[in-house]
């Protein structure tokens, strides 16, 4: 068996017919039907049941198809690689990233990976949260994933590279009662800060193992993962909400919200994650250096 078989027997099973099957390879039907035989022979099965209604698929073929997805998968990923190692100044970059990090280093990070004038580069970004970042870097979907990734949250077929590193600040309006309460930048007790109505983003499980409290947010009254949106509503009510000091920093300087302290310092993590295959190759290894690059206000790595 090679690959293309693995594709017909899938082509066939989801048209339920040769005819069709055929047009989709860009094979004649005889061709196909001969393809189809010579399998059937070599495994010395029958791998698909006739009837009026066409072809389906028997358990063999079944057992086939759903074993051939790590090698697909596989296959995908050595194509991309070579796709990748091609990729500097032209072709198709796929980056995925967390919306704290799509706020604070966009557009500026865009503008440096496509200043060269010699740059045709077509660049996809996906915003998503963590967990569903490193799962879309896993099946291949992205080259690489800027977010709030913590070294110890990631797993081996990962490599990782930390960018920026933040406390995680209580932002409220300026006049909010917990502000007039709290004020000179006492930390909130957490009791208190959840008997205000709550939006936040979801909150990272690194995040969480350092304060059990926090999985409280996850459970908000509004989960929402633009930031844009909400310091619009935490400006415009009682709302409460959490997250790194620089993502606040224009509304702070301008006296729209105040930052004040969680009773126990949590650190917000930034860093690129790509698959360790890829993670030197130079069109990942020049995104990593583009937000390097950039300081945000208050960073530290």
């Amino acid at each position: 068996m090679d690959i293309s078989d693995i594709a017909m027997l899938e082509a066939i099973t989801k048209y339920g017919s040769i005819s069709k099957a055929s047009e989709i390879l860009h094979v004649t039907q005889p061709t196909l039907s001969r393809r189809l035989s010579r399998l059937e022979s070599q495994l010395a099965t029958s791998l698909f049941l006739r009837s009026s209604n066409g072809l389906s698929p028997t358990d063999h073929t079944k057992f086939i198809i759903e074993s051939s997805e790590p090698i697909k998968t596989k296959i995908q990923s050595i194509e991309r690689h070579i796709e990748l190692m091609n990729t500097l100044e032209a072709g198709e970059l796929r980056i995925g990233v967390g919306p704290i990090v799509e706020q604070l280093y966009f557009p500026y990070s865009i503008l440096q990976l496509t200043n060269s004038p010699t740059s045709n580069l077509n660049i996809t970004i996906r915003t998503e949260k963590s967990d569903d970042l490193k799962q879309l870097l896993l099946e291949g979907l992205v080259d690489i994933a800027v977010g709030p990734f913590e070294e110890s949250s990631t797993r081996e077929e990962y490599q990782i590279f930390p960018i920026a590193s933040q406390p995680l600040m209580i932002a409220t309006r300026a006049h909010h009662p917990l502000v007039e309460k709290y004020h000179g930048g006492r930390p909130i007790p957490l009791d208190e800060l959840f008997s205000f109505p709550l939006i936040a983003p979801h909150i990272p499980q690194y995040m969480i193992d350092q304060m059990e409290a926090l999985k409280d947010l996850n459970a908000s009254r509004i989960i929402c993962d633009n930031y844009s949106i909400i310091k619009d509503v935490v400006e415009r009510s009682d709302q409460v909400t959490i997250g790194p000091s620089a993502i606040f920093s224009e509304e702070v300087a301008n006296g729209k919200i105040v930052l004040t302290s969680l009773p126990v310092p949590i650190r917000w993590y930034a860093a690129c994650i790509a698959l360790a295959s890829n993670a030197c190759l130079p069109v990942i290894r020049r995104i990593i250096d583009v937000f390097r690059e950039y300081d945000l206000p208050g960073t530290a790595l």
